[in-house]
């Protein structure tokens, strides 16, 4: 018999995470609270059990802390309606708050295929826009996000973070921008 291949401790993969934003707070019988919410920089929808009850729907909390107790990943199938509707919001203010990994798609994207651009993984972008996204771009890339939204005319953070939530959606996108961006490291 074949010795069984061990996975990591859930733990692990949040020791990089700084802070927690709470998407929702749900009340659990018969007594206390949990948080639905979604780590940063990593982007890990996450549930733990509430131990302050002072918090609330978007508070931010640094980690570790004993606001909050273990952290557990949940899939995105297992959140509420209220984490959901949420979640983009939350994460383009990740985005925001640490900007260069997810501004570095921007300005390394290349094709994937002959056929298919980097940039078409996100919604609304077809090849036209996406040759158009390149040809601003240039040699010299891309200083923030505004100069993207400007020369482009599009919402980059939005584009990018409602990537981010098909992604979490459905775990069989290909290529996944979550883990070459945040997760893995590019």
């Amino acid at each position: 018999m074949l010795p069984r291949k061990q996975s990591a401790p859930v733990d692990d993969i949040f020791t990089k995470e700084t802070h927690v934003k709470i998407l929702d707070l749900l009340e659990k019988r018969p007594f206390g609270f949990e948080i639905e919410g979604i780590t940063s920089p990593s982007l890990y929808l996450v549930k733990a059990r509430l131990n302050d009850e002072s918090l609330s729907n978007g508070d931010k909390i640094e980690l570790p802390s004993d606001k909050i107790g273990h952290l557990n990943e949940i899939r995105y199938k297992d959140i509420t309606t209220t984490s959901q509707s949420e979640l983009v919001e939350g994460i383009m203010e990740e985005i925001n708050f640490n900007p260069d990994n997810h501004l570095s798609f921007f300005n390394r994207a290349n094709n994937i295929s002959l056929k298919v651009h980097s940039f078409q993984l996100l919604p609304t972008i077809g090849k036209s826009k996406a040759q158009q996204m390149v040809q601003a771009r240039g040699m010299i890339g891309w200083e923030n996000f505004s100069d993207i939204d400007g020369k482009c005319s599009i919402e980059s953070v939005r584009l990018l973070a409602e990537r981010y939530v098909v992604e979490m959606e459905d775990s069989v996108q290909i290529p996944r921008l979550l883990d070459l961006l945040l997760r893995n490291g590019m």
